[in-house]
């Protein structure tokens, strides 16, 4: 039976499964940050986001690797030990089982602040949610739509790239932006600026911002690294202009093994927009396709060779035992 058709009160619910908060097991609608929480205050969030294939968190090294980058970026410690999280990323899908399995596959997000203002005592929890596993799948099949913003990414002087962080601002607008543009591209025209856009877009889209860096050249999303092929390689922004993706990483390595080129540098708009293929690279959707890039490139793009063996490489990567 499929996840969409369970509609029985005895079908376990996200709300009601059980997070970590704080040193104790609460159920995931009982979570809530205090409005004196610095998290909340000042925006100082640090986030890791996993999920699972065949029912097993996947790379979980390498995101708690980032996690600790952020952390330390941002001057949160105190937290339970590698170990100790390790053990309770686990713990997470233990206790919930019956919750994953129903859902074939789910995420795991983590998170930490500095805590309440003054309390010098750190806030710390993990909790599952859920995966648009429909939506993944038209976006590996059919492709999603990019719309290149004149939104750029915020300046390593103001908080590192490499850092994963709840200050989402930036992606926000980018994606508005993207929405309206692809609902009609003349109301977007007439906010004389790419990277506005509030108003209702008149329905839903699955179009997304692409943010640019200083210069203008093409940086990331906010649910994907990316990168181009050209001439059969591929392409990718420079390491210090995007955060670090472990989904990229494991695409980088599968690349590696089928002796396919991957070079880092930057990327303007229009060579971006007219490249061969455009990979879009998240923990939430593995690996899928451009279909078109707007304004520059309207025209609809079906899966290219090396999108497709990649994503077979991934398929079966994510096949294989933990």
């Amino acid at each position: 039976m499929s996840v969409s058709k369970i509609t029985t009160d005895t079908a376990p619910r996200l709300e009601d499964c059980a997070a970590y908060w704080g040193g104790q097991w609460i159920p995931t609608n009982s979570l809530a940050l205090s409005i004196n929480d610095v998290g909340f205050r000042q925006g100082v969030t640090a986030v890791e986001r996993l999920r699972t294939y065949g029912g097993h968190a996947f790379m979980v090294s390498r995101h708690l690797d980032r996690f600790a980058r952020t952390l330390q970026a941002l001057g949160i410690d105190g937290l339970p030990t590698r170990t100790e999280i390790t053990n309770l990323v686990g713990e997470v899908l233990t206790r919930n089982e019956d919750f994953v399995a129903r859902q074939t596959e789910v995420g795991i997000t983590l998170f930490a602040t500095p805590g309440i203002m003054g309390a010098n005592l750190p806030t710390f929890a993990i909790h599952l949610n859920t995966l648009d596993h429909q939506r993944n799948q038209v976006r590996q099949t059919e492709g999603q739509t990019l719309v290149i913003t004149d939104v750029a990414q915020p300046p390593e002087a103001s908080w590192p790239r490499s850092a994963k962080v709840r200050s989402r601002l930036h992606y926000y607008r980018a994606d508005r932006f993207a929405q309206l543009f692809d609902h009609d591209p003349s109301l977007a025209a007439a906010k004389g600026n790419r990277g506005g856009g509030g108003e209702n877009c008149g329905g839903p889209s699955d179009a997304i911002g692409v943010l640019v860096d200083q210069d203008g050249s093409v940086t990331e999303t906010s649910i994907a690294n990316l990168a181009i092929v050209e001439n059969q390689t591929i392409y990718s922004p420079e390491t210090n202009q995007v955060l670090s993706g472990i989904t990229q990483a494991a695409i980088e390595e599968l690349a590696a093994a089928a002796s396919i080129a991957w070079k880092k540098e930057r990327l303007s708009p229009t060579r971006f927009a007219n490249a061969d293929e455009i990979l879009c690279m998240g923990t939430d959707g593995g690996i899928w396709f451009a279909r078109s890039v707007l304004p520059e490139a309207p025209a609809i793009r079906t899966p290219g060779k090396i999108y497709s063996l990649l994503r077979a490489a991934f398929a079966k990567r994510t096949s294989e035992p933990v």
